[in-house]
């Protein structure tokens, strides 16, 4: 395994085996990091999920179980558990994360700037698959945080993902106003509305400069604030 640029020492053999086995990050990866933003020390992992079975894992549990015999079955079901890993963004995160948000959005986006405030910022990784993602501006204006991009692929969803990425996102600013932008036929906007969000302003054809003909989403688009108690007193 080869050393990280940013590690001193390389410590690959102090993590068990087995772990490097079940599809983990390479082990350099998962070491503590210093944030260029805030300079703080950032742990590897934001959370790491053992339980959740997301529908994709589901039928492919399914399948296998159909196809396999009694002691494969038995074999598999002795293996350590794969988790859903919720990282703070990487470089190596970068080219899955790009392309996820690429398909899911508009072509061309690049979310490389987004390394300079991991801080606020959600990376879900299953094994080395990257399933999901979510990144906020810290300060895009005094005393308030704006979510640019928050998305789980379609197999992926329902099982929790996008809420706890949504919710790390506003622990992260406690005390500033989080807004974001949100197409008028999203789902994603009752989610928001869950978390406190409120619609401020309907903008039309808010994504017709981005949004490519395939995508069927409404390019008008609602502009939502959480406002923080610090900020509505």
């Amino acid at each position: 395994v080869l050393p990280d640029p940013d590690c001193a020492v390389d410590k690959s053999a102090l993590v068990p085996y087995v772990y490097r086995l079940s599809g983990c990050p390479d082990v350099v990866r998962q070491q503590v990091f210093v944030s260029p933003y805030t300079a703080r020390f950032l742990r590897p992992f934001i959370r790491r999920d053992y339980e959740t079975q997301p529908p994709r894992l589901r039928l492919l549990e399914a399948i296998l179980s159909k196809s396999a015999g009694s002691e494969q079955v038995l074999e598999r079901s002795q293996r350590p558990r794969v988790p859903l890993d919720y990282c703070y963004v990487r470089p190596h995160h970068m080219p899955a994360v790009n392309s996820l948000c690429s398909h899911f959005f508009w072509p061309g986006v690049d979310l490389t700037e987004c390394l300079q405030y991991p801080d606020f910022s959600v990376v879900v990784v299953y094994g080395k698959l990257v399933v999901g993602c979510a990144f906020m501006t810290p300060d895009v204006k005094l005393n308030e945080a704006y979510i640019s991009f928050l998305v789980v692929h379609p197999e992926w969803r329902r099982a929790g993902i996008g809420k706890f990425m949504l919710y790390h996102l506003i622990q992260t600013c406690m005390g500033k106003d989080i807004t974001l932008h949100v197409s008028a036929t999203n789902q994603a906007m009752l989610l928001f509305q869950q978390f406190g969000f409120k619609a401020e302003e309907y903008i039309l054809d808010f994504y017709h400069r981005f949004q490519p003909s395939w995508n069927t989403d409404s390019r008008h688009a609602f502009f939502m604030r959480l406002k923080t108690l610090t900020s509505t007193s």
